[in-house]
């Protein structure tokens, strides 16, 4: 809240110094909006960034980590590449001593060939359903005894395939001493009656090291790590970096929060060894080891605050810029306004003598002068007409009225007749009176809008007349849908089109003559087609009607004058200007073969239109 002095001293201050507190918080406001705005929006997308970043490598390691292994792991069917080598792989019962030996030098020579083609493999060990141990070092198979007791047998019979990192591994020890094994539960061979088969294949740690690093962004600040369970068994920052127990604590108690899953990466924060990460995991579908992708927090932090640092220096330097400019302009600004504002003072007292203000500035202002002094000159023009456009709007109101016929002594005199000829039974003159008078009382009853059903009685009254002065020569067909009756229309709208056709097309051509009028619903609009059989229009004249209703009906010179067309141009020229621009009216005409007029205009119930 601003004090009350504060808002008070800002009341009564110069317009000139509000001008310049107004450029001032014009130019501050945006500015550090946008800087904030900016800086927000920077952050999220430093941040997204990264996150896409790790995600990437995070798939890109677990796909790489996937081909590896599963790849190495075919070198376990090596059996199937040779009948003899299945043979003795799918023994059930024990060997003599000779036998197996004579197996074991064959097996080894092939386990020793499939090592050689493989540079990752350092040794092939094998289990086979007689219980016989076979391996590429004949002198170390028992190791695969070693291993299944560290695995258990039950978790290889229900996985089929494992990934083993022996309890012994270290990734601080020398990595060309250690291996990491594949281990499968041989279950295409003969295992009935409780018999068991397995392969391992030992894989040098340096190839998973080296299958590991190879995987990079560039980025010395992003690390990978592998863990096995809760041992870390890579990590691209380096073996000595992992000191003690507490760090895995640490880390992996990071990592149950995440809850990792196989079905893809997570990215989340996570506090370890003292700072900040952001960290993107998944597990391996293959190995079941957790992939961890790092990059410290201050690393995202620094990269915004570059950004940042750049931004607001240059906004600084537009910020004093445009200050600059503010207090140099207002000046010339302010003055001319002020003058204007003075003149205005002195036209509230009533005084329009002396109150134009000079100028020869051609910009807004200047223009905004010289509109001001255009307005005064109307006003006094206006002063001096006021009264003699008074007394011209009376002389027109008079006029108006010595003009008007009292309609309903009209009305009345039509009835008599009527009456008069009922009494001695002239039935055309009591038609014909008849119908005029409902069309003269229509005319004068209802306002600017009634119904189709309205409408259509009042055509009919206007045909019965035109069927006593035609003698019946032409017939009129009515092709109306019930469902538009209760529709409004304009009154009168479609009497002069019908007058048309009986003056220009049916009466010209003689002889029997057909009229239809059709009303339909037509979407969100109420079609009327009036059709004739009559002489119909010759081209010219029709293109000269085209075009005039295309002009919006407006009429000139010898049209204007003689009449012509007066009754399309009327119809036309009520559509527009009481419906839209979007409602027409149309003539298709051939001579000698009638002419059909269409109307379109919106649908509208009685209670529809105010």
């Amino acid at each position: 809240m601003f004090p009350d002095s504060l808002i008070k001293r800002f009341h009564r201050t110069s317009f000139r110094n509000k001008l310049v507190l107004t450029y001032v918080l014009l130019i501050v406001i945006p500015v550090f909006s946008a800087l904030f705005i900016y800086g927000t929006q920077l952050y999220r997308q430093t941040t997204t960034y990264y996150e896409d970043i790790l995600e990437q490598l995070n798939q890109r390691t677990n796909v790489t980590i996937d081909d590896f292994f599963t790849n190495l792991a075919r070198n376990s069917f090596f059996y199937l590449t040779d009948t003899k080598l299945h043979n003795i792989m799918d023994k059930a019962l024990p060997s003599s001593d000779k036998q197996y030996l004579s197996d074991s030098n064959y097996m080894q020579n092939a386990m020793e060939q499939f090592v050689l083609i493989n540079g990752n493999i350092s040794t092939i060990y094998v289990q086979a359903p007689n219980g016989s141990l076979y391996g590429s070092k004949s002198d170390k198979a028992n190791q695969l005894l070693d291993t299944l007791k560290e695995i258990g047998r039950e978790k290889l019979r229900e996985s089929k395939m494992y990934i083993h990192v022996p309890k012994a591994f270290d990734m601080n020890r020398n990595s060309g001493n250690q291996s990491i094994s594949i281990v499968r539960y041989l279950s295409d061979l003969n295992l009935n009656n409780g018999r068991e088969a397995y392969a391992q294949i030992d894989i040098y740690y340096k190839s998973i090291e080296n299958m590991l690093g190879g995987i990079s962004v560039g980025d010395q600040k992003l690390r990978t790590i592998v863990l096995a369970g809760d041992r870390v068994i890579y990590n691209s920052d380096g073996r000595s970096r992992i000191q003690s127990a507490s760090d895995n604590e640490e880390l992996i108690a990071g990592l149950a929060k995440m809850k990792l899953t196989q079905e893809g990466s997570i990215v989340s924060n996570l506090r370890w060894n003292g700072e900040h990460y952001m960290v993107s995991g998944s597990l391996n579908r293959v190995t079941g080891w957790t992939v961890l992708q790092f990059i410290p927090s201050d690393r995202i932090t620094n990269t915004f605050i570059g950004n940042t640092v750049s931004y607001a220096l240059f906004g600084i330097l537009a910020l004093i810029a445009a200050l600059a400019l503010a207090f140099f302009f207002h000046r010339y600004f302010a003055n001319p306004i002020l003058k204007l504002s003075g003149a205005m003072k002195m036209v509230d007292t009533g005084n329009l003598h002396n109150v134009t203000v000079k100028t020869d500035r051609e910009d807004e202002i200047g223009r905004l002068i010289m509109s001001y002094n255009a307005m005064i000159e109307r006003l006094k023009s206006s002063r001096a007409s006021e009264i003699a456009a008074g007394q011209q709007q009376k002389k027109a109101e008079l006029k108006m009225l010595q003009a008007q016929i009292n309609p309903h002594f009209l009305y009345n005199t039509l009835n008599a007749i009527h009456s008069i000829s009922e009494l001695h039974r002239i039935d055309t003159i009591s038609t014909m009176t008849k119908s005029l008078s409902s069309l003269y009382r229509y005319n004068i009853k209802y306002g600017d809008e009634v119904t189709v059903a309205k409408e259509l009685e009042q055509i009919d009254n206007y045909v019965k007349i035109q069927q006593i002065r035609f003698l019946n020569r032409f017939q009129v067909e009515y092709r109306v849908d019930p469902e538009v009756l209760s529709y409004k229309i304009l009154k009168f709208l479609m009497q002069p089109i019908i007058e048309n056709s009986f003056y220009h097309g049916l009466e010209p051509k003689g002889g029997q003559g057909l009229l239809t009028l059709t009303i339909k619903r037509q979407g969100q609009f109420l079609h009327i087609e009036v059709k004739d059989n009559g002489a119909g229009i010759a081209p010219e004249k029709l293109a000269e009607l085209t075009a005039m209703l295309e002009e919006d009906g407006a009429a000139t010179g010898e049209d204007a004058d003689s009449g012509r067309h007066f009754g399309l141009r009327n119809v036309h020229t009520r559509i527009k200007h009481f419906y839209g621009d979007g409602y027409w009216m149309r003539v298709h005409s051939r001579e000698e073969e009638g002419t059909t007029i269409e109307m379109n205009i919106p649908l509208s119930k009685e209670d529809e239109r105010p």
